[in-house]
């Protein structure tokens, strides 16, 4: 089938796999589906290039399965943290007589920001974002093409990666048979699917509760102000559990699923109710535990994961300052009583993505697929390069590609 669109999601717990087919009015829809449990990541990193590459192919044979499109390239999401954010400024003159600026000049502006980007031999550029143009210090400008000025300038956000992290990404992906196409950081590509553009305009956090780590993006006025990553998530929970009830991670992790809540009042059973450790594991004895004992070490951690969303939110000056409040994502969003805990740190409203925010997604996209299916969206609405406020890295991804396979063993 001609012109389908692979996105890939390589996580800590699974690797999930969506082929789709662009329609006409320019959505597309989704034909195919793989996931496979994943191995060789850790804390949204591939550490093991061999080991996930097994659970690529697993994935990639079912959505190719389903769907009927052999898998060849893909876009791929890239998350962790080892991402880091920045931002940069650029100034170029007009290059009409008549002052009037022009796609080009949107490019160089951009171009020589990207010139200013501090040289790391550790690090490889993943996204540069436009967030606002000036025009002879008229700022606040989207899309800048067609005012009239002397001066632009371009303020941008560069996303970065360690590029150990890249390599071992490619070496995977090659292990397969698929050529990357793109890399899109997975935040991004999930609040493509997750968000609307109103609450992008007000300002809303997005943070995706994982297993290994928890990511997020901060968007004002339809803008990305920043993205970055915790190395905090429901696997870490798990182990609180572990450790605190004195038993084995998989029995940790059924109880996590059974009992676990963010507030004691949202406990399911009430907080009084007993845990027998012999019912998820029988080599523990008759050792009990109170559900409120569980419900402590949950919530001291995600309390730990919101205390670094307020650092975050500090960080950019919007801390308590974003009308469209925090959606939370991930697994580990499903522990009940979770939004009422996230309010009260936070101090902002809070909901739980349950479904695709846009309405031509509603139906068909659950959250466990929003960023793969995010990918597809990045993809198209960048299809009309810097003027959609962001900018495609066609050639530069393959030059980025071909640099790092020195570091592929």
């Amino acid at each position: 089938m001609r012109g389908a669109i692979i996105g890939i999601d390589i996580g800590t717990t699974r690797v999930t796999t969506v082929v789709a087919r662009p329609e006409k009015d320019g959505k597309f829809r989704v034909i195919g589906v793989g996931s496979s449990p994943s191995a060789g990541v850790r804390r949204g990193a591939v550490v093991d290039a061999e080991a996930a590459s097994l659970a690529l192919r697993r994935s990639v044979h079912e959505a190719s399965r389903s769907s009927g499109v052999p898998v060849r390239s893909a876009l791929v999401a890239i998350g962790g943290p080892h991402l880091g954010a920045f931002s940069i400024r650029g100034t170029v003159a007009v290059s009409r007589a008549d002052g009037e600026v022009t796609e080009d000049d949107v490019r160089r502006v951009v171009y020589a920001a990207e010139g200013l980007i501090p040289r790391n031999p550790n690090r490889e550029v993943i996204h540069v974002i436009p967030r606002q143009f000036r025009v002879d210090g008229e700022g606040g400008l989207t899309d800048p093409v067609g005012m009239v000025g002397m001066k632009l300038d371009v303020e941008a956000l560069v996303i970065d990666s360690v590029k150990p992290a890249l390599s071992n990404l490619i070496k995977c992906c090659e292990l397969v048979g698929i050529e990357i196409e793109d890399w899109v950081s997975s935040t991004l590509a999930a609040s493509e699917v997750l968000l609307t553009p109103k609450q992008k305009e007000l300002g809303v956090m997005l943070l995706d509760l994982g297993a290994g780590t928890s990511d997020f993006a901060v968007f004002e006025e339809g803008q990305v102000l920043d993205v970055g990553s915790f190395p905090i998530g429901g696997s870490h929970i798990t182990s609180d559990i572990a450790i605190g009830f004195r038993t084995q991670v998989a029995a940790a992790e059924a109880i996590k699923v059974r009992h676990a809540a963010a507030l004691a009042e949202a406990a399911r059973g009430g907080r009084r109710e007993a845990i027998r450790l012999a019912d998820f594991s029988p080599a523990a004895g008759e050792e009990a535990f109170l559900v409120r004992d569980l419900t402590d070490i949950v919530a001291a951690r995600l309390t730990d994961i919101f205390e670094l969303a307020v650092k975050a939110l500090k960080k950019v000056g919007r801390n308590g300052l974003l009308p469209g409040g925090v959606v939370l994502a991930g697994g580990v969003a499903d522990i009940p009583g979770i939004q009422e805990l996230a309010r009260r740190e936070l101090a902002l409203p809070v909901e739980v993505a349950r479904g695709a925010a846009l309405e031509e997604f509603a139906d068909v996209v659950p959250p466990r697929l929003a960023v793969p299916v995010g990918l597809m969206r990045w993809r198209m609405r960048q299809e009309g390069g810097y003027r959609g406020g962001s900018r495609r890295f066609g050639g530069l991804t393959e030059r980025l590609k071909r640099a790092l396979r020195a570091f592929v063993p």
